[in-house]
């Protein structure tokens, strides 16, 4: 496997090349990786957690626990929450354990 560091700075451009059809998953760790707007990023990942794709889901979850581990809170938390909640792939159901421990390390109680 090949690493690859994703990482966009632009929201415009990136919700442009998301209408585009490009990968999902590479744009969302790219705008974690690059954007300084904790809201729209919030709102990104939201919008992907239920996505039909098992990996694009999945990128959006891990994307929550990064956004729990740079900024060390949540603005939209139970909006996060109920979305984990609707989740019906069990497989993600690890994913969300992952991102849960994430949750006790590194958000301020």
């Amino acid at each position: 496997m090949k690493y690859q560091n994703f990482n966009y700075t632009n929201k415009s451009e990136i919700e442009q090349m998301l209408n585009d059809g490009q990968n999902v998953s590479e744009l969302i760790i790219g705008a974690i990786n690059g954007v300084d707007d904790q809201q729209w990023l919030e709102e990104l990942c939201i919008n992907y957690i239920l996505n039909e794709d098992f990996g694009i889901a999945r990128t959006a979850i891990y994307g929550v626990g990064d956004i729990a581990r740079i900024y060390r809170k949540f603005l939209n938390f139970e909006i996060i929450k109920e979305k984990f909640a609707q989740i019906q792939d069990q497989r993600l159901k690890y994913v969300i354990q992952d991102v849960e421990d994430d949750f006790k390390i590194f958000l301020k109680e």
